[in-house]
């Protein structure tokens, strides 16, 4: 049995072994639902010999015990053979010693032999040699045979507060974890989620469990989809498809099988776009979740004057290509409807995408986005003439033609002298694209920018977070849409229900109020209202009227010119006010109280502002499968009718063959004479299969999460705010460190530091060379008067040698 060491805790466990847990989730499970205070009472002290039915049962004892004594244990190692486990070891937690304590001195602020810092949190560790043994007698019975019940540390309180912060002894009921797991659903911090549960329990001294638990709980959950977020929302997506036959979703994939996009759409959302999608506003600006992928949602609005959903989407990355995806996916489960009007930003890849794939269908481009990119890059001419800005908003807002918008922006330039503007230029270049006098005569519900998708963005932050995974976001998100379709449903029972007070008493102001939703009649009144100061003047008997109100124009007031139809009841007014909100102007309005019209005319009455416009919306499916026609829509609501009785014909069947046999002639029968009704050419059916898709690359997995903003489009990118570097005093684009005059300045310091350092270490080697050169002569010289004395040494050892030769000889003699 090998032993491992947990580096973060020091505690040793054995590897791959299912019954030695370190980890205080598993000590949690194990003390689940147990009221300590009672069990406390009951429990005694361990001796050599006490029986247990199991190894949890033993466990839970000695823990039992230790938290009633003050002292925390832990599984330590077992005993196996081929039979299986046969023996265990339970330790006091303050056991041995961990790697910080074995180590010998090192610096401070390292925890290794690598640079990294890091805080010195010490050890719990004592080398206590408290334990206890268990070993298996028989084949259920585990018997304790050693017990050693010395501490040498000092016990915890006998406080409840003191002794609940154990580590073996804190725990998580299932109720707990539960309320922990749903209040994190409704994106509830750990900390919060703390603070109601110490509510619950009476008191933070009552609670058996801390902030950090709360905290692992939760990424244990999050856990729980890593490597496979994609696979769980696809089966969530499945789930969904089959209690709302009217669902749609797709996914699509890179060649490595990583996801890149992903669309879903619910039932409802689609059958509302039959009514409500003329106008559809489309923006990427929400990217907050663990991939990073941006939210890419198709807002409407419905007849209540609110935002609503014809989709969603996660995007991996943003460009041409991935715009057609999404937007011919989107086409498809819209029943290849295509909206009149689309409001977006001004990203060129998304410009490029529209053009392909809704080419008949009037793009704009948010007019906030232009205005605040003029706030920037014109703010020290706005301080320069305190008087530019107004009047370049009542030249934007107030131009009724297009021919007075270029006359009245031509005056501006001149009178300003801003002919070489760069940014003006551009404005000017892409009039075309946001200006309201080219828009002035096309429906868009009112609206000028994205600000309903700025809206669900603000939404989105008090959902998900950046560590919420693909399958949390897609659920998160689908309860705030059901939020969403609740908060239309209780404005359609209020239309119902309350009847507004009348501003005047024109009979075309109750028939407003019979038939307009109470928001719609609002805004109605308040045309009224705006209508009641100002002159008309009749140019031509019942043909022609002129209106003067005080308004914003240029010269403070607001002249329009009213063309009446008398006969046919048709009031069309320059300012367009009806063709791009699609209410009567006060204008037009001002005319007909003038006139003594009494009605409002029905084909001034549009029906998606209507209290009956979701009629169809929320009609059953069954009663919508009935209508006649060969629609798209049509044929998704008879498959969503059939589906399910087919479903449940074809279960039942196949549990009898008698049953089966019927069903299978009788439907053999049915299919020859459906065969002669609609042939199969026509018989098209929407499939959606589940494929295997792996998880898109995180974004980020280590580090503090950066505060999610804005996705910013490479247009909006580009508007920087011009700064004063604090180094070389220059405005521009930088600051002091990005400054290219500090870096070339730190540069030449760097190279005289350099050369100035060559010198010296050129100086130290020289003299390092002499010390050396002088040693080596010093050696030369000692080695040259010891060659002569060996020399000598040599001449006295032969004349030796001589002398002896001849002392030799002549005792031979």
């Amino acid at each position: 049995m090998m032993l491992v060491e947990d580096e973060s805790t020091g505690v040793q466990n054995a590897e791959n072994d299912p019954y030695v847990f370190v980890d205080k989730a598993c000590i949690q499970e194990e003390a689940e639902d147990l009221q300590e205070e009672d069990i406390q009472e009951e429990v005694g002290d361990p001796y050599v010999g006490l029986e247990f039915k199991s190894i949890d049962d033993a466990f839970n004892f000695y823990n039992m015990y230790g938290g009633k004594k003050g002292f925390s244990v832990r599984r330590q190692s077992r005993n196996s053979s081929k039979k299986g486990v046969t023996a265990v070891l339970f330790v006091c937690s303050k056991e041995g010693l961990s790697k910080r304590q074995k180590h010998e001195h090192k610096e401070l602020g390292s925890s290794s032999k690598v640079s990294t810092p890091q805080k010195d949190q010490g050890s719990s560790r004592t080398d206590c040699k408290a334990y206890i043994r268990l070993k298996l007698v028989k084949e259920v019975i585990w018997q304790v045979t050693k017990f050693h019940d010395v501490h040498n540390h000092e016990f915890a309180p006998n406080t409840s507060s003191k002794r609940r912060r154990l580590r073996s002894q804190r725990f998580l009921t299932s109720i707990d974890k539960q309320i922990i797991l749903d209040l994190n659903a409704q994106n509830v911090g750990p900390s919060k989620i703390m603070e109601y549960l110490s509510i619950q329990h009476g008191g933070k001294n009552n609670v058996s469990f801390t902030t950090k638990d709360v905290s692992n709980l939760i990424a244990r959950d999050n856990a729980k989809y890593i490597g496979r977020d994609v696979e769980t929302t696809l089966v969530y997506f499945q789930k969904k498809k089959e209690e709302d036959p009217e669902f749609f979703y797709a996914v699509d994939a890179d060649e490595d099988g990583f996801l890149k996009h992903i669309f879903w759409v619910d039932g409802r959302a689609r059958r509302a776009y039959l009514e409500f999608g003329d106008v559809v506003t489309f923006d990427t600006t929400y990217n907050t979740n663990k991939y990073s992928m941006p939210l890419a949602p198709f807002v409407g609005v419905n007849h209540h004057r609110q935002s609503i959903f014809f989709g969603m989407a996660l995007l991996r990355s943003e460009g041409t290509n991935n715009f057609c995806w999404l937007f011919e996916t989107w086409l498809k489960a819209m029943y290849d409807k295509h909206p009149l009007a689309i409001i977006t930003d001004q990203d060129t890849a998304m410009k490029s995408a529209i053009k392909i794939v809704f080419p008949n269908t009037i793009h704009r481009c948010c007019k906030w986005h232009i205005m605040r990119n003029a706030r920037e890059n014109l703010a020290t001419l706005y301080r320069l003439n305190p008087t530019l800005q107004p009047e370049l908003e009542l030249v934007i807002n107030c131009s009724k033609t297009v021919l007075e918008f270029e006359n009245n922006w031509a005056a501006m330039i001149v009178k300003y002298n801003l002919k070489d503007n760069n940014h003006l230029k551009n404005m000017y270049e892409k009039r075309m694209e946001w200006a309201p006098a080219y828009f002035r005569g096309i429906f868009f519900a009112d609206m000028s920018t994205t600000q309903r998708s700025e809206s669900v963005n603000a939404l989105f932050k008090m959902w998900v977070n950046a560590h919420t995974s693909i399958y949390k976001f897609v659920m998160k998100i689908d309860s705030m849409i059901e939020t969403i379709w609740q908060s239309e449903d209780d404005e359609d029972l209020k239309t119902m229900d309350k009847i507004p007070t009348l501003w005047s008493m024109y009979e075309f102001e109750k028939d407003a109020r019979d038939v307009y939703t109470r928001d719609v009649f609002k805004k109605f009144k308040e045309l009224l209202y705006k209508s009641t100061p100002g002159a008309v003047i009749e140019k031509e008997t019942h043909v022609l009227y002129q209106v003067n109100l005080k308004g914003g124009s240029r010269n403070g007031k607001e002249s329009y010119v009213v063309s009446v139809d008398v006969k046919n009841d048709i009031f069309s007014c320059d300012c367009k006010g009806f063709e791009f909100e699609g209410l009567l102007c006060s204008h037009s309005l001002k005319v007909m109280c003038n006139l003594g019209v009494d009605q409002l005319p029905s084909h001034y009455i549009l029906k998606r502002w209507c209290k009956n416009a979701n009629a169809e919306v929320k009609r059953p499916i069954n009663d919508r499968s009935r209508d006649a026609g060969n629609s798209q829509a049509l044929q998704m609501f008879r498959i969503a009718t059939l589906h399910p009785k087919f479903n449940q014909i074809t279960e039942l069947a196949s549990n009898d063959v008698h049953a089966f046999k019927m069903v299978d002639d009788t439907l053999s029968e049915l299919l020859s004479q459906v065969l002669q009704i609609v042939p199969t050419n026509k018989a098209v059916v929407e499939t959606q299969t589940v494929c295997t898709f792996h998880d898109p690359p995180p974004s980020q997995c280590k580090g503090r999460k950066r505060k999610p903003a804005r996705w910013k489009s490479p247009i909006e990118m580009s508007y920087k705010k011009r700064n004063t570097c604090s180094f070389c005093k220059k405005k521009g684009l930088h600051n002091i460190r990005t400054c290219l005059e500090l870096k070339k300045d730190m540069e030449r310091s760097m190279r005289i530091l350099s050369k100035t350092k060559l010198e010296s270490m050129e100086k130290k080697i020289w003299e390092n060379i002499l010390k050396r050169m002088a040693i080596v002569k010093k050696t030369l010289v000692i080695l040259s008067k010891l060659k002569e004395k060996i020399s000598k040494a040599i001449t006295i050892l032969a004349k030796a040698q001589k002398d002896f030769s001849v002392i030799i000889y002549m005792l031979i003699l």
